[in-house]
């Protein structure tokens, strides 16, 4: 009788350790992953920080194919994303929130952060309406917000400014600076060199430095210019961009502008999706996928 109580207790100690094991496993800091999806003609961006929090700058979107039922949604649950803690969207042209109407409509998502708008923009309109639908909370930012997403990383909001600088609705994207422990992405949205004009003379080269550097407007020739370039002064560039685009998307300038400051150039006409996954300053690693 003895020994089975000793079996017995035994047997019990194992499975606490393994419960233990797995505990600690499920809460274990993993390395920060940021997957710049091949949405074709447009921008998204997917980050799970290191404890997990799920982070989706903008989604795509075409006025022909729907890149949310299609690219995006069976992206995301292929990745087991199930719910999304926050959906930045730069700005309310298709090719940027598009996809973020079907995500709001299939997946639990519990915050929209955006800017002020200078017009009641149809897709802003139609996003409202699912957010108001859905109860989820909205975040509006301007220059000098920060937003937290958890102890290990967050947002600083570089533009647009509280009474919107522009008329148009690209110069007033969200800028945004993405920092965590071992690396710092700049997210441009669809800026011009107006904007960044502007944003240089707001921001010192410290503020704009970024390790990664999201190309504003698919690469056009209308911004990154090799000054804004120079002050960010990125070691990767990220280009979301359609194969054989008719826009000739990205332009050979912003690639010559890029290649003179030794830039990493990954575009997702040629690379598809780009994986970059983050376990030190010193350990970043980074995988294309032209299959997705």
């Amino acid at each position: 009788m003895q020994k089975i109580k000793k079996s017995y207790k035994k047997i019990i100690a194992v499975i606490l350790i393994i419960i233990l094991i797995l505990g600690l496993y499920k809460t274990a800091p993993k390395n920060l992953r940021i997957y710049f999806i091949d949405v074709m003609q447009g921008d998204s961006c997917l980050i799970l920080t290191s404890l997990n929090t799920s982070i989706l700058i903008d989604g795509g979107g075409s006025e022909t194919y729907d890149v949310g039922e299609n690219i995006l949604l069976p992206y995301l649950l292929s990745r087991r994303i199930t719910k999304i803690d926050y959906i930045l969207c730069s700005h309310f042209d298709t090719d940027h929130c598009g996809g973020i109407k079907t995500i709001l409509e299939n997946i639990k998502v519990k915050n929209l952060i955006i800017s002020k708008q200078k017009e009641n923009y149809e897709n802003f309109n139609e996003i409202m309406q699912i957010v108001k639908k859905k109860h989820i909370n909205i975040i509006i930012v301007k220059a000098n917000d920060r937003v937290v997403f958890d102890k290990t990383a967050y947002i600083d909001v570089l533009y647009p400014t509280k009474n919107l600088a522009h008329s148009d609705i690209n110069n007033n994207s969200i800028v945004a600076k993405f920092i965590s422990k071992n690396v710092s992405i700049l997210f441009t949205g669809d800026i011009e060199k107006e904007a960044e004009e502007n944003i240089l003379n707001i921001y010192t080269k410290k503020e704009l430095k970024a390790d990664i550097l999201k190309v504003a407007h698919h690469g056009s020739k209308t911004s990154s210019s090799y000054e804004f370039l120079k002050a960010v002064s990125p070691k990767i560039a990220l280009i979301g961009v359609g194969e054989n685009n008719t826009f000739n998307h990205p332009s050979d300038i912003t690639i010559q502008n890029l290649e003179k400051l030794n830039v990493k150039i990954y575009r997702t006409d040629k690379n598809g999706e780009i994986e970059i996954k983050v376990k030190n300053k010193n350990d970043i690693k980074i995988k294309t996928n032209i299959n997705n």
